[in-house]
């Protein structure tokens, strides 16, 4: 079991190195929003969609491993967690630290990511309601505009001017 455990640490170690990559791509991306830089928006995305692709295939690797550990542990495959596993080894252990401080590092990680993803999707969610607004006000001054057109073919087209109130609620 030994081999299984310093494999599974080997794709924690893995698996943590890429949620440290989506970390500061999430501080990347949030530098890309505020400095309306849509190049560079677009190279941070294709970078965190190699990371999540990376972590795919980590993850599955991981499960397998896991599974394998449940059944040299005798334990049900779905019931299975790295505390789970920490327990089993010995968390005094040199591997059950080990684990201990992966899991733990990556919980971490994951709540930053969360945190900054929430944040950089109010950033966006208000940058698209400020274009709105802007396109809105653009549409409002070119004056006047076709109300309709409920005439027969071939008759004067009736043109009035449309009055815009931005109304803006949340």
């Amino acid at each position: 079991m030994a081999g299984i455990i310093y494999e599974l640490v080997d794709v924690l170690e893995e698996e943590k190195e890429c949620y440290e990559g989506l970390n500061q791509l999430a501080d990347y991306t949030k530098t890309a929003v505020v400095n309306k830089n849509i190049e560079f928006l677009k190279e941070v995305i294709e970078t965190e969609e190699q990371f999540v692709g990376r972590l795919n295939l980590l993850g599955k690797k991981r499960e397998s491993l896991m599974n394998d550990i449940a059944i040299v542990t005798g334990t049900r495959s779905k019931g299975i967690t790295i505390t789970l596993i920490i327990e089993k080894i010995g968390k005094d252990t040199e591997m059950g630290i080990k684990l201990a401080e992966l899991r733990d590092s990556i919980k971490g990680l994951l709540g930053e990511i969360k945190e900054k993803s929430d944040f950089n999707k109010q950033l966006l969610s208000d940058s698209l309601e400020i274009v709105d607004f802007m396109v809105n006000a653009i549409r409002g001054t070119k004056g006047y505009v076709q109300v309709g057109n409920y005439s027969k073919a071939g008759e004067e087209l009736n043109v009035e001017r449309q009055q815009r109130i931005f109304d803006r609620t949340q």
